[in-house]
């Protein structure tokens, strides 16, 4: 029984560490895609990390400034921010500062939608669809060690997106930090299917109010 267990613990490792780095290695990067001609609805670009002063962090910078060069490019007619702020913090929300940036380098305010309460990717994808009805084809923008997930998370929310393209393939701040996000990353793959599962549960009973909103935070 023991052996079995824990043969079952190291093939989820082993799947959720695959989904990480097979994410970051094997999606194309959002510079690649700027050459080609594929279209989309919006681009819809995650937020990653607030820094200690409630600024975005670099990640989150990079893939903005993704977003931005995409939209610049002509890839789609509109860009969709997404990200709210961290736990107990009364900080700018992360969409807000990145629709700033994206009207500094000269978005017009029109074409940018901004998703600020969400605090996980599922949350990401559960409060941005509704924002992105009639907008078929989305893709989606964000570090490569997070697009699988982020992609199956859109899918569960009802909006599978068309494309995905990485700012970058881990972390910009170091090596340390990008290994520690893989990790984290593999737990969060079985973390996120889990309570995705338990929530599209108690949505076919009507129990979605018992679970609360903090649920998929």
């Amino acid at each position: 029984m023991f052996r079995r267990v824990l043969s079952l613990i190291t093939y989820c490792a082993l799947v959720g560490l695959f989904s990480a780095l097979g994410s970051a290695l094997l999606t194309r990067s959002c510079a690649d895609l700027m050459s080609s001609r594929t279209h989309y609805d919006a681009i819809v670009v995650l937020s990653g990390s607030l820094g200690s002063k409630g600024k975005i962090g670099p990640d989150t910078a990079l893939r903005t400034d993704a977003g931005i060069d995409l939209f610049q490019r002509g890839v789609a007619p509109r860009l969709h921010m997404t990200g709210g702020v961290s736990e107990n913090r009364v900080h700018v929300a992360a969409a807000v500062q990145m629709a700033d940036r994206a009207k500094e380098a000269g978005i017009p305010t029109a074409a940018i939608t901004v998703e600020a309460n969400s605090r996980s990717t599922l949350q990401n994808a559960r409060n941005s669809v509704s924002m992105l009805e009639g907008q078929d084809r989305i893709i989606l923008v964000s570090d490569g060690y997070h697009l699988w997930r982020a992609w199956l998370s859109f899918a569960w929310a009802g909006h599978t997106p068309a494309g995905l393209c990485k700012s970058t393939s881990f972390r910009p701040d170091g090596a340390e930090m990008s290994a520690r996000l893989v990790v984290r990353e593999a737990l969060a793959f079985w973390f996120n299917l889990g309570r995705a599962a338990v929530w599209s549960g108690a949505e076919l009973v009507g129990l979605t109010p018992q679970l609360g909103g903090s649920f998929l935070r």
